[in-house]
């Protein structure tokens, strides 16, 4: 390179002519490459499923605006395509009815449980006001029976 050759300003470095002619060339090339190349049949070699693999899926799932995606989305019409029907024989309605009836059975029977036990004190308490004598709750079990099921 000789030292005394002039420099110019080239995409705002200080560069010799020769490397401006260069970079010139070097642009212009790859301007006729890419006027020339068809880009369908270069898309038409690329195997998309090998793409595919490479894509980190969750991170391009943290990427979409699900709000945004949809509000662009025409629900009506999508579920105009659920076939009801179909998904109504899928379903066992017969095990959903008596499994919500045998809860709500079980929880009705629970509250009858409950409202009998707070029965059964009240009478006892009003028992013993009527007999003048201490209330002292509930009786337990006898101490032969809380003894063997502590053991």
């Amino acid at each position: 390179m000789d030292p005394f050759e002039r420099q110019r300003l080239a995409d705002g470095r200080v560069v010799t002519r020769r490397e401006a002619l260069a970079q010139a060339v070097t642009d212009r090339a790859v301007e006729l490459v890419v006027s020339a190349l068809d880009v369908n049949a270069l898309l038409d070699r690329v195997d998309l499923n090998a793409v595919l693999d490479q894509v980190d899926i969750n991170r391009l799932l943290d990427r979409i605006d699900l709000d945004r995606l949809l509000a662009r989305m025409d629900l009506n019409d999508l579920v105009q395509h659920i076939d009801f029907d179909a998904l109504v024989e899928q379903t066992d309605l017969g095990a959903i009815i008596a499994a919500s009836s045998s809860g709500a059975a079980s929880d009705a029977l629970d509250v009858v449980r409950s409202q009998a036990v707070g029965l059964d004190e009240f009478i006892a308490r009003w028992i013993g006001r009527l007999r003048r004598r201490p209330y002292s709750g509930p009786p337990g079990p006898p101490d032969g029976l809380r003894a063997r099921a502590a053991s």
